[in-house]
C-alpha cells in the first residue's frame, strides 16, 4: 500500500461518487438503526413479539445488515481505487524516467549539441517550427537547420520517423519490464 493518505483532493470523479454512495449508505444505516431502537426499544418487549412483528424486526435487520455490507464494500472499493491509482502514479513516474534517460542516451549517442537536443526535444514534443524558433528566441531557418542535424544524426528523413525511432525502443522497453515482471 501506498504511503499518502487516502483525502478527499487525491479522489478521482469514481472515488468521489463511491464516497457519496457510501456516506448516504451510512445515514440509511443509521436510520434503520434509529428505526429499530424507536420501535423496538425495550428488550423484555420482545419477548412478547408475535409472527408479524418478527417479520418486521427481521425485514429491518437484514436491510440493516445489507446496507452496513454495502457501506464497508464501497469502503474496500475506495482502498483498491486509491491503491491502484498510487501505484499507476508510481508506472507513470518510472516511465517517464526511463523515456528520459533513453532520449539522453540517443542524444549522447548522435553527438547532438545542446540546441540541437533542444529542438529534438520540443520536436518530439509535437511543436511546430514556428513554434519552436519563439520558444528558442531564434529564426526558423536556425531551427530548420538544427532539426535537420538531429534528423542526420538518428538517420531518418521525417518528424513521424524520429518519433517513431523512440516510441519503438519506448515499447520494446516496455515488452522487456513486462516480460521481466511476469517470470
Amino acid at each position: 500500500m501506498s504511503n499518502t493518505k487516502l483525502s478527499v483532493a487525491t479522489l478521482t470523479k469514481t472515488g468521489r461518487i463511491i464516497l457519496a454512495l457510501n456516506l448516504i449508505q451510512a445515514l440509511c444505516a443509521f436510520g434503520f438503526a434509529a428505526d429499530l431502537w424507536l420501535e423496538f426499544p425495550d428488550p423484555s418487549f420482545w419477548l412478547s413479539l408475535d409472527r408479524h412483528d418478527f417479520a418486521h424486526l427481521g425485514s429491518e435487520g437484514f436491510l440493516l445488515g445489507m446496507t452496513l455490507l454495502g457501506f464497508a464494500l464501497a469502503r474496500f472499493a475506495m482502498r483498491v481505487l486509491h491503491k491502484d491509482r498510487s501505484a499507476l502514479d508510481s508506472k507513470l513516474t518510472s516511465l517517464k524516467g526511463e523515456f528520459d534517460s533513453i532520449l539522453q542516451e540517443h542524444f549522447e549517442r548522435w553527438n547532438l549539441t545542446p540546441a540541437q537536443r533542444d529542438v529534438a526535444l520540443l520536436t518530439l514534443r509535437g511543436l511546430r517550427l514556428s513554434d519552436i524558433a519563439h520558444h528558442r528566441g531564434s529564426a526558423e531557418g536556425t531551427v530548420k537547420a538544427h532539426l535537420s542535424a538531429v534528423f542526420r544524426a538518428a538517420n531518418v528523413r521525417t518528424r513521424s520517423e524520429l518519433v517513431g525511432l523512440f516510441m519503438e525502443e519506448f515499447l520494446d522497453f516496455g515488452a522487456i519490464s513486462h516480460a521481466q515482471r511476469t517470470t
